[in-house]
């Protein structure tokens, strides 16, 4: 079985709701749900677009992507037992995996006209599609039949680039750059969890913040920076944004006990969440600089930031989803600062 990242779960709508906070405050909420919907789960966004993935009532977890005018369409893999969606590109591509009746996962990419292809190398057991560039290229991971794991990048032309950082026993990928970059992390043989950054040129560094027992990379942007995760040897967990000259900031909100950086815009502006010590989520933008602001949905019992848009119409826009009760998480759309 693959591991997906640690992301609150608790957590939708059966239609869609524009929320603004007080006039003294500047950002819009808009709130959303597939139809059937119990759990919604948002994942990227560009130029106001969504994608994600929901779980219904009766327990089925389904693709959607709702477009920048509110259009929902959901969708499933032929053989699905589970759809999930990881990522979006701006031309709508959209990459994910499903799972079979036995919960093997099986790659896919979904282009904007909604044909669904399948995304896994030649000896794959099995598969998870994890991110798409401007340019088509998908970056993921996979089992092969002798159940070793390792990265890889595929070409608009379906041809596999494998790789697997030296003394790994376990790899993920999570996020590709328009430059051909891909980051995640990796198990050693101790069974310690890295960071590492795989340079266009199959260059692999590994990496991890000062003090770290698991590192945990998200995402990369365009100019090399990363952000993610990482646990301390007390068992914190910090956000971090490792900078492409390899020089790594950690970071927590006032008040975190547990941070999490899950995205990072082209601008150097990263979008998460993190824990306070009453176990309430709330979501963050961190600015290139530093600066940290937090956030909520109105009437929310926790906010998730799942992505930063770095489309140039809707810089700085967050998708990620809420806590409406103790059964139900919609989606949202934080516009404005």
């Amino acid at each position: 079985m693959m591991r997906r990242p640690i992301t609150a779960i608790s957590l939708a709508l059966l239609t869609s709701s524009s929320l603004a906070l007080p006039a003294a405050a500047k950002a819009t909420y808009t709130t959303f749900a597939p139809a059937n919907s119990q759990y919604a789960y948002p994942v990227s966004i560009d130029d106001g677009a969504v994608a994600g993935y929901f779980q219904d009532t009766d327990a089925k977890i389904h693709g959607f992507v709702r477009t920048a005018d509110g259009t929902i369409t959901t969708f499933d893999p032929t053989g699905s037992d589970g759809t999930y969606v990881t990522g979006m590109n701006e031309a709508g591509t959209i990459t994910g995996y499903y799972d079979d009746a036995n919960y093997e996962g099986h790659g896919f990419e979904r282009a904007a006209d909604g044909t669904i292809t399948a995304v896994a190398p030649a000896d794959a057991a099995a598969s998870y599609a994890w991110s798409v560039n401007k340019k088509g290229l998908i970056a993921g991971y996979y089992k092969n039949e002798s159940s070793v794991w390792q990265g890889f990048v595929m070409t608009t032309g379906g041809q596999f680039t494998t790789f697997a950082p030296t003394g790994s026993t376990y790899v993920n990928c999570y996020s590709i750059n328009d430059k051909g970059a891909v980051t995640g992390y990796y198990d050693d043989s101790g069974g310690e969890a890295h960071g590492y950054v795989r340079a266009s040129d199959g260059t692999i560094t590994a990496f991890d913040p000062t003090g770290s027992i698991f590192t945990a990379p998200n995402s990369i942007n365009d100019a090399g920076a990363i952000t993610g995760y990482y646990v301390d040897g007390g068992g914190l967990i910090h956000g971090f944004v490792r900078a492409a000259t390899g020089t790594i900031t950690s970071f927590d909100p006032k008040g975190s006990t547990g941070t999490y950086g899950v995205s990072i815009a082209r601008n150097g502006e990263i979008a998460g969440y993190y824990i306070n010590s009453s176990y309430q989520a709330y979501g963050f933008v961190r600015s290139a600089g530093g600066k940290i602001k937090s956030f909520d949905v109105p009437n929310s019992l926790g906010t998730y930031g799942q992505a930063v848009d770095s489309s140039h119409g809707d810089l700085g826009a967050v998708a990620g989803f809420y806590d409406v009760n103790s059964d139900t998480a919609d989606g949202f759309i934080r516009t404005g600062k």
